[in-house]
């Protein structure tokens, strides 16, 4: 795997000063009380607009004091089975709130309803290479105040992997945290052990907004993983060219990595943006855009260039259909995040620029992801590999390698082997069904089949019954 993918040292170095200069010359948009005093007792200061400029001094200590935590762990909700996120590793994901979702049934796409969340957080967990869990859907039927903690609740229920959590307001972050430890048997329990992320989004360009600033210190206090991450997109948040729209994202990432590290400096804090760009015909933020997957790529290597873990996309696209751009462009991404080493690649699956989930996909991604995963995994230089005593057999003997023990016993490991949907067939057969039928198939047999690891009846029954009091 490369140290680097666009950005070798001193092109991230270059980057990096950029984004300091924003933050020195332009600063950001900060009004939250608590983190204005802050950052000014730290050594910022206002202008005559009332911006807050960053030192560079400030990003560079806070960095350094991230550097020194190096990667984080995220454990399943018993706080076993970590995954260790760290740069250059790739966890995949899929999206969270999703409008839309296609109907089993029907076959056509609909408002996303609750049990979108319950049967997509179901195939997802049951799929090898989806590492972490996003929701999948914004369930329509749900009150506001209710909506976030019930998703949350939801996915808990259905899956035993990491989460990743997304919410509106302050209160959705609280009883999600207080769900958090009710799954997790205790506060402090999911203090030493933590299950999910705080997925935080300012606004850009440059404005750490009352709501996400509120909740990233309330991240801070409970030192509850987070991303701060903005939606800097080419041409409409951010400027037009990936590389400006890179430095702007960093530099709103680094004002939040700042303003938690004052607040608690052992904070576990993930880097990175969402930097896609829009169509500029419909003004549409794209998710299979290459332009997403090359600035994944590049927050990837800048993450590298921190030593922080990256946030990322991978796997997504405009299609509204599983169909050849679908696929085109979810592997796009998907290999692409891999290479470059983005550690936590969001949006797997995600379809119709991020408002649709249709569970095949889900399925046909996650065999993208192990394709990619056999692709590039490190070359094998063992004599067992090599295999120079089972040629000199086989050549001696005039037999065929087919025959060979070391076949039966390497081939599983050696090989990428297909799931059944994928056609291998002779060009002289049937071509049989269609890869969307299969794929509905198999989504099939997950949900009738496939059990995930539950809650205890007792952590059920106080989740259901704090849901109750919210």
């Amino acid at each position: 795997m490369p140290k680097s993918f666009f950005l070798p040292y001193l092109k991230s170095e270059k980057i990096h000063d950029a984004s300091l200069r924003v933050l020195e010359n332009t600063g950001v948009k900060l009004e939250q009380p608590e983190a204005l005093d802050l950052m000014l007792a730290a050594g910022a200061r206002k202008d005559k607009e009332g911006r807050v400029l960053v030192p560079r001094k400030m990003v560079e200590e806070a960095l350094e004091k991230a550097r020194r935590r190096g990667g984080l762990k995220l454990y399943d909700q018993e706080g076993k089975r970590p995954i260790e996120l760290r740069v250059g590793k790739t966890h995949y994901g899929p999206g969270g709130d999703a409008l839309y979702n296609l109907d089993l049934d029907s076959g056509k796409k609909r408002k996303s309803v609750l049990s979108d969340v319950r049967n997509n957080v179901r195939i997802a967990d049951a799929l090898p290479n989806f590492d972490f869990i996003m929701s999948m859907a914004l369930p329509e039927e749900l009150d506001s105040d209710k909506l976030y903690p019930t998703v949350f609740a939801e996915m808990t229920k259905n899956t035993a992997k990491p989460i990743v959590a997304t919410f509106v307001s302050m209160e959705d972050m609280k009883h999600i945290h207080d769900i958090a430890a009710i799954v997790a048997g205790s506060k402090e329990k999911l203090l030493k052990k933590p299950f999910y992320i705080a997925h935080l989004d300012p606004i850009s360009p440059l404005i750490m907004d009352d709501n996400s600033v509120s909740k990233l210190l309330f991240a801070a206090e409970n030192n509850i993983p987070v991303l701060y991450a903005a939606a800097a997109n080419c041409g409409g948040s951010a400027p037009i060219t990936p590389e400006g729209a890179v430095a702007q994202g960093s530099a709103e990432s680094l004002a939040g990595l700042v303003v938690a590290t004052l607040k608690n400096e052992n904070i576990q804090f993930i880097y990175g943006s969402n930097t896609s760009s829009l169509d500029m015909k419909s003004t549409i933020v794209c998710y299979g855009d290459p332009t997403w997957f090359r600035t994944t790529a590049m927050y990837a290597d800048m993450g590298r260039f921190y030593n922080l873990p990256s946030w990322g996309t991978a796997g997504s696209s405009d299609s509204f259909q599983v169909d050849a751009q679908a696929a085109m462009e979810a592997y796009e991404g998907i290999s692409l995040g891999l290479m470059a080493g983005t550690t936590m690649a969001h949006d797997v699956g995600l379809l119709a620029h991020g408002e649709l989930y249709d569970p095949r996909m889900l399925v046909l991604t996650d065999m993208m992801i192990g394709r990619a995963r056999q692709i590039l995994r490190p070359v094998d230089l063992s004599e067992d590999a090599l295999a120079i005593d089972v040629i000199d057999e086989v050549a001696r003997s005039g037999d065929v390698f087919l025959a060979h023990p070391h076949t039966a016993k390497k081939f599983r490991e050696a090989l990428w082997l297909p799931p059944k949907y994928i056609n291998r067939k002779h060009i002289s057969y049937d071509h049989g069904q269609e890869i969307e039928e299969l794929l509905l198939q198999e989504v099939k047999s997950i949900l009738e089949s496939h059990q995930p690891k539950l809650l205890s009846a007792q952590k059920e029954k106080e989740v259901d019954e704090y849901l109750k009091g919210i």
